[in-house]
């Protein structure tokens, strides 16, 4: 058996969720029409293509491209440098750079983003990167919180 190290099993996953993403959003952009939809289980979830200029939850999608895509490169850079940031010492955020990378990637070819899996009962339409990114958030939610060091018992808790 080949032992990798963490660093080559990170390299594995980033690649396994960008290859699964972009696999899934060109399969539905060759085989279902935009806005058509097409039930797996009746009433609860279907697959329906759709595009979203905006981000996440189509926040933006309204506005004129002008103003859209300058706005979304700063959100961005805003957003990478915050996580960056945030997740310095976490050992889960290539989940979440992945998704983003996902996302990205068809954004820059497609000029927005495939959205396909409605679960009827959410108000939005999303994809597989959307949902590593959401997973990878949890994670270093938890890991945020789940992490920290032990209080020493000599210092008090309140006031």
């Amino acid at each position: 058996m080949i032992k990798l190290s963490r660093s080559r099993w990170l390299a594995l996953v980033i690649a396994a969720i960008i290859a699964i993403d972009w696999i899934t959003k060109a399969i539905v952009q060759q085989r279902l029409p935009l806005y058509d939809r097409r039930p797996l289980i009746e009433g609860l979830l279907s697959f329906m293509h759709t595009m979203n200029p905006g981000i996440s939850w189509g926040f933006f999608k309204n506005l004129p491209e002008a103003v859209r895509l300058p706005l979304i490169a700063l959100l961005t850079l805003v957003g990478i440098g915050v996580a960056v940031w945030m997740m310095w010492d976490t050992r889960d955020r290539w989940q979440q750079i992945a998704g983003a990378l996902g996302n990205l990637g068809d954004r820059l070819v497609n000029g927005g983003v495939t959205d396909f899996i409605y679960v009827h009962f959410f108000p939005y339409i999303f994809n597989f990167a959307d949902i590593s990114i959401t997973i990878g958030g949890v994670i270093l939610a938890a890991r945020m919180l789940l992490d920290r060091p032990a209080a020493d018992a000599s210092t008090p808790t309140h006031a």
